[in-house]
């Protein structure tokens, strides 16, 4: 589309799309010109688009179709102490409802989802009733996606420089 370049990623000879836009490390904040497919300041990777199953992505890779997403709405599960109704931007102009039961989300929070298709500690994510609520996803905590820090049950957060849709980084990121 006219939104995305391509570029070669840093694994190894696939192609991933990255937004032709300016971007901000998420790592060192460093602000980073549309073309670069690293930090020009620490070296991290460039977050990646995700890809959303039909676009040639790779099913082996640890985040096939685990994305980062924007919670729009939040709102409690009738007659459910715990669990959160969410609906979540998840890039492309898509929105997912997601239940949870993660206390450390709201309105604004940049979270990382796994997509129905995922595999998350060995389950592929599917479509559910959660509490009596559609859930069509999943919030992935620290642990689920090998980050060191944060703990379980509690959504992994990433900072305002990843967009909705974007790969999530691969270790966890920095949070001012």
């Amino acid at each position: 589309s006219n939104s995305f370049c391509t570029l070669l990623g840093v694994r190894g000879d696939r192609q991933t799309r990255m937004p032709a836009e300016e971007w901000t490390c998420a790592d060192c904040e460093y602000e980073n010109e549309a073309g670069a497919a690293e930090c020009e300041a620490c070296g991290q990777p460039r977050p990646e688009a995700a890809g959303g199953g039909d676009d040639g992505a790779d099913k082996d890779d640890a985040y096939y179709n685990v994305v980062v997403g924007v919670v729009l709405e939040a709102a409690p599960v009738p007659n459910k102490d715990k669990l959160l109704a969410l609906v979540v931007d998840v890039g492309n102009g898509a929105t997912l409802p997601i239940v949870t039961n993660a206390g450390n989300v709201a309105v604004g929070s940049r979270v990382v989802v796994a997509k129905p298709g995922a595999t998350v500690n060995d389950t592929v994510v599917k479509k559910a009733n959660v509490g009596g609520a559609p859930s069509e996803g999943m919030l992935c905590d620290a642990p689920m996606l090998g980050w060191v820090g944060g703990g379980a049950g509690a959504a992994a957060l990433v900072p305002e420089s990843f967009a909705a849709g974007a790969r999530p980084p691969e270790s966890r990121p920095r949070m001012k």
